[in-house]
């Protein structure tokens, strides 16, 4: 994986917007319902648990067994779409979901809670990798953090519009039909990823070659692009991914920005709440600052990485930045200025490290060892998911204060950044050696 990153061509500029204006779109509004589906039990919470006899460590069990399911079939899931193609595969990961997380209303027990959260894993597993790695045979690499930054929208975008979205399903659909307002919400945030699910089947372009709104010049320039980039990656068998030293690391790496973003998704309105906020309606609005917030932070660090040609600092930096939103929002707990101030931090350096993360990998791999390599990197950082909110539940059960649990996340995320920069210099050095090695037989 080299340091070396190829400058964009601006005379490509005008054929990617066009490719992003019709491929974007809908990858993002699929992928914002997917992040609603998957944090709204974040906001049915309060009202949930004291309906089903629910305490905070049952909580955030039942919420991370989410990722348990996730992580166990996205390699699975990311080679059957290799197989079948993007455009089937896709669309039957959104009717899955969908349905069951409109089953999630069904929910009446701790148990059926459990069952519930890991089928609803199991059901959205290998939308993101799919995604990564569809978009892989449309952008290269000197391209794919400013348009995963763009597919990353979907995360604060569902915070913005989920959160005040889902307080007044909460609120105002109570009682209705017999239905508490957590059922109502699960309802009807989860219909839209199945009506999509045929929008996806029926629109999306499994390639290049099969975009009927592009001209043969287009797509000739677009599959030189990409074919120029592969014939420099190395050719991987599917068991040696497994065993490459910088996708464990990366692994490892990512598994640190999941745990830190999920404790924000599922303790975001726990933290504005401990402020002072009470009202239902108010904690939805005041839950969609932070997500607001990281909108900003997360495109502004993904073009600059593009534009710069540059990975590490970016991704550190964005790194620190998140980490002392986390103590700020612990530090001022009690003033819901600093806490949302904190929050947004927190978010936004999150989220800004994610596209520039997912720059790395599809750097370097191509073919069936990119679905397996994105799809195995994704797994065991998504087991994460599953640590943060049993950690948080865990810890605010015993102390009863979310301090300690936030402190502990922020603390692993930091060990993580270790990591990364460990990763970053085993690159520059492996760069410099390179270029050594081409000077000497320049010279010779």
């Amino acid at each position: 994986m080299s340091l070396e990153m190829p400058a964009q061509d601006p005379k490509d500029n005008p054929l990617y917007k066009k490719v992003t204006r019709h491929l974007m779109p809908l990858l993002i509004t699929c992928y914002t319902i997917s992040y609603l589906d998957r944090i709204n039990v974040s906001f049915a919470k309060p009202q949930m648990m004291g309906d089903l006899g629910l305490n905070e460590a049952i909580y955030g069990l039942g919420a991370g067994l989410f990722f348990i399911g996730y992580a166990a079939s996205e390699v699975p899931s990311n080679l059957l779409l290799h197989y079948f193609g993007p455009r089937r595969w896709l669309g039957r990961i959104l009717l899955t979901w969908g349905l069951i997380s409109m089953g999630m209303a069904l929910v009446w027990s701790e148990h059926s809670f459990y069952i519930m959260r890991i089928a609803l894993g199991i059901g959205e597993a290998g939308l993101f990798p799919g995604v990564i790695f569809y978009m892989m045979r449309w952008y290269p690499t000197e391209r794919r953090a400013t348009v995963t930054s763009l597919f990353y929208l979907a995360a604060p975008l569902a915070g913005i519009f989920g959160a005040p979205l889902s307080g007044l399903i909460i609120a105002n659909m109570h009682g209705v039909a017999s239905l508490t307002g957590w059922q109502w919400m699960f309802l009807v945030e989860g219909l839209p990823a199945v009506i999509l699910a045929f929008v996806v089947w029926f629109t999306l372009c499994d390639n290049i070659e099969d975009a009927t709104w592009l001209t043969r010049g287009e797509k000739v320039r677009l599959r030189t692009n990409i074919e120029s980039e592969n014939t420099k990656k190395p050719s991987l068998g599917i068991a040696a991914v497994f065993k490459n030293i910088d996708v464990l690391m990366l692994a490892v790496i990512l598994f640190g920005i999941v745990l830190a973003q999920s404790g924000v998704f599922f303790y975001l309105p726990s933290l504005i709440k401990g402020s002072g906020v009470t009202d239902t309606v108010q904690l939805g609005i005041y839950s969609a600052v932070p997500y607001a917030g990281a909108v900003l932070v997360m495109l502004l660090v993904g073009r600059s990485s593009d534009r710069r040609r540059e990975r590490g600092l970016h991704f550190v930096g964005s790194c620190l930045f998140g980490i002392l939103g986390f103590l700020i929002s612990i530090w001022f707990k009690d003033t819901l200025v600093m806490v949302l101030v904190g929050l947004s931090m927190a978010l936004g350096g999150v989220m800004a490290t994610l596209p520039v993360f997912w720059s790395l990998p599809t750097a370097a791999l191509k073919g069936i060892s990119a679905a397996t390599g994105i799809a195995f990197i994704n797994s065991v950082g998504l087991t994460a998911g599953f640590f943060a909110p049993f950690i948080i539940g865990y810890l605010t059960q015993s102390t009863k204060t979310l301090d300690l649990g936030i402190y502990c996340v922020a603390a692993i995320w930091a060990v993580c950044v270790a990591v990364s920069l460990a990763y970053f210099l085993l690159q520059r050095s492996r760069w410099m050696s390179a270029s050594a090695q081409a000077n000497l037989g320049t010279a010779s």
